[in-house]
């Protein structure tokens, strides 16, 4: 600091001095040519970074641009590879697939007519360019603000003696590190006799492959899974959801290479049961890519191909080879298209206000069945879209991992956005009698939530009405007419959290789709079941957990393909997605202002 102290002096000292030195300064820049002024000023803003290095120290603090260019002095990794890759093809390339991905189609086409580029398609669901540039970003701030502590001087050793900047991420623990490969032991090496535990069964008798797994080892699970007998199809089912939770997609893919390529020492002893096992481990291939296969992209969609086309079409199951390379073409162009439901009859006309069109149009002018509609869409777009690895390891309450459940954490927002804006849109009226047309409003809200089993909705406007804002105001409510009053709390009843939700259970059970659940439930079950059961069993992998969590995924998972066949209306949409929202400590502020303790009716407006 003292450094920091004496330099700030030193530069007021200067700018203090005067005025008469800065005149003759400026008289003698006036008699030189033009070519030297221009070379002057080029040359001021590097002259002042280094006659005073304090300033350039803050400025590579606080802009990134500047703190990219010194964090590639003072490491200077991967400088010429990089250059070699970022060809100009390789650039255009990702700028089409962004365009793409964000339905500029048009645009893309110019671009490609332009550069007389083709564009190939590589079917991601995100922007392969916008995702690099976050990377960059995140990378080049995390490891700055870490290394910037440290002498100059130590971090250019680092550097010089081949430090690897993977290896530097890892030891800050910037980036999940992955398993090493190559300590992991051979699934055909694995001689291990204590590497499975099946669950106790009365019959003595009973078959390996109809025993019940309690626990295992990896290697073994991948063995039993590819079993030249088969095993049951609910394992392989739960195994690929859940497996996530103990490895990762690079090491599955892995073990089931090793499984298929069968040592020559053991050729002689398995005889005629190779091709069994080959054609095992292709179907569980087949299984993995056609239910989850973003689980590939795009790291290890090369590897796979690579291996269908140089080891299975080469053991001569080409017929194999074919029909996976075929699945994996419907499933990379599924991903580039709109989601879409068949319905079997066209949707209801929307209820449209007289002045939808206008500026001033607000949701007071709304239909409260259209409001259900249109909130309904917005909720089932982000429900239908979450997937199962987003609910493994309570991803979404954890810092590190909730990059891994985008669509749950908006599931989450959404749900809590509505219920605030419930209490919001109550209390922004100051009159009794209008906030009890405003209740009445979300009543009739909540009612059709009801109607179109949309459960996440309805708890949201309960959630909003039962806060402590606004469940206070006992005269607002008196103003809501009777008949909605007595659907309110029989809506209250439907989703009451007595005996763990127990009357709301019997009703999701028996509901017809389309439906959202009640999401906030869905995950408490998760964090009970995984707070509740260990993730091992000593070294072995817990594999009874995972099918108690396959069993809950697998309820939250069955609606999502059912979806609501109603027209989206952009007015109203636009103004769902901006809702107004006070502050939880404002909400409570504002209700005892508007309704304050031990207040009387003929006292407020």
């Amino acid at each position: 600091m003292s450094q920091y102290k004496t330099n700030k002096e030193n530069i007021l000292k200067k700018e203090n001095q005067p005025k008469t030195n800065t005149t003759n300064k400026t008289n003698t820049i006036k008699t030189t040519n033009n070519k030297d002024q221009q070379e002057d000023k080029s040359l001021w803003f590097s002259k002042v970074m280094n006659n005073h290095p304090e300033l350039k120290n803050l400025r590579e603090r606080v802009v990134p641009v500047s703190r990219a260019e010194s964090f590639g002095r003072i490491f200077g990794v991967g400088k010429e590879e990089t250059k070699k890759k970022l060809t100009k093809i390789t650039i255009t390339q990702l700028i089409m697939q962004h365009l793409m991905v964000n339905g500029l189609r048009e645009q893309m086409k110019i671009l490609e007519k332009e550069s007389n580029i083709k564009y190939q398609p590589r079917y991601l669901r995100e922007s392969r360019l916008q995702e690099l540039i976050r990377i960059a970003i995140k990378n080049v701030d995390f490891v700055w603000n870490q290394t910037f502590k440290e002498e100059n001087n130590n971090l250019k050793k680092n550097a010089s003696s081949g430090i690897s900047l993977i290896d530097h991420f890892h030891s800050l623990g910037l980036q999940e590190k992955d398993d090493d490969e190559n300590e992991l032991v051979n699934i055909w090496d694995d001689e291990s006799t204590d590497n499975i535990i099946y669950k106790e069964s009365d019959n003595n008798n009973e078959k390996e492959e109809t025993k019940q797994i309690q626990a295992a080892s990896l290697n073994k699970l991948v063995e039993l899974l590819t079993h030249e007998k088969g095993r049951n199809v609910n394992d392989t089912k739960t195994f690929v959801m859940t497996y996530q939770s103990f490895t990762t997609p690079k090491i599955l893919l892995t073990k089931l290479i090793q499984r298929f390529h069968i040592p020559q020492k053991y050729e002689k002893i398995l005889k005629n049961k190779k091709k069994l096992i080959q054609f095992r481990v292709c179907n569980f291939l087949k299984f993995w890519i056609t239910d989850y296969f973003e689980d590939f992209q795009p790291k290890l969609l090369p590897e796979l191909i690579d291996f269908i086309d140089n080891s299975i079409r080469k053991a001569d199951m080409t017929k194999m080879a074919q029909n996976l390379k075929e699945n994996i073409e419907r499933k990379m162009k599924e991903m580039n298209e709109t989601k879409k439901f068949n319905f079997s009859q066209p949707p209801p006309d929307p209820i449209l206000p007289k002045n939808v069109f206008s500026p001033k149009l607000s949701l007071f002018d709304v239909d409260e069945e259209e409001i259900a509609r249109q909130l309904t869409l917005l909720e089932f777009d982000i429900y239908s879209k979450i997937k199962p690895s987003e609910l493994l390891k309570l991803a979404w309450s954890k810092p590190k991992l909730r990059h891994k459940a985008p669509n749950v954490i908006k599931m989450i927002q959404s749900f809590n956005t509505l219920s605030v804006w419930t209490a919001t849109v109550i209390l922004q009226h100051d009159r009794v009698k209008d906030r009890g047309k405003i209740i009445t409003k979300l009543i009739k809200i909540a009612d059709y939530f009801r109607e179109l089993n949309n459960f996440n909705g309805l708890m949201s406007i309960l959630s909003g009405l039962g806060s402590s804002g606004i469940h206070r105001l006992k005269h607002s409510f008196n103003e809501v007419p009777s008949r909605y009053l007595d659907d309110y709390f029989e809506l209250e009843t439907d989703l009451s959290s007595e005996k763990s939700y127990s009357h709301y259970r019997k009703l999701i059970v028996q509901t017809i789709p389309p439906c959202i659940p009640y999401f906030a439930l869905c995950l408490t079950d998760l964090t009970f079941l995984e707070d509740g059961n260990k993730d091992m069993i000593g070294d072995l992998i817990n594999f009874s957990k995972r099918k108690l969590i396959y069993d809950l995924i697998n309820d939250i998972q069955k609606y999502q393909p059912s979806g609501y066949n109603f027209h989206p209306v952009h007015q109203i949409v636009c103004l769902l997605e901006n809702l107004p929202n006070m502050d939880e400590s404002e909400l409570y502020t504002r209700s005892l202002k508007v309704e304050p303790r031990d207040s009387k009716r003929e006292d407020l407006l």
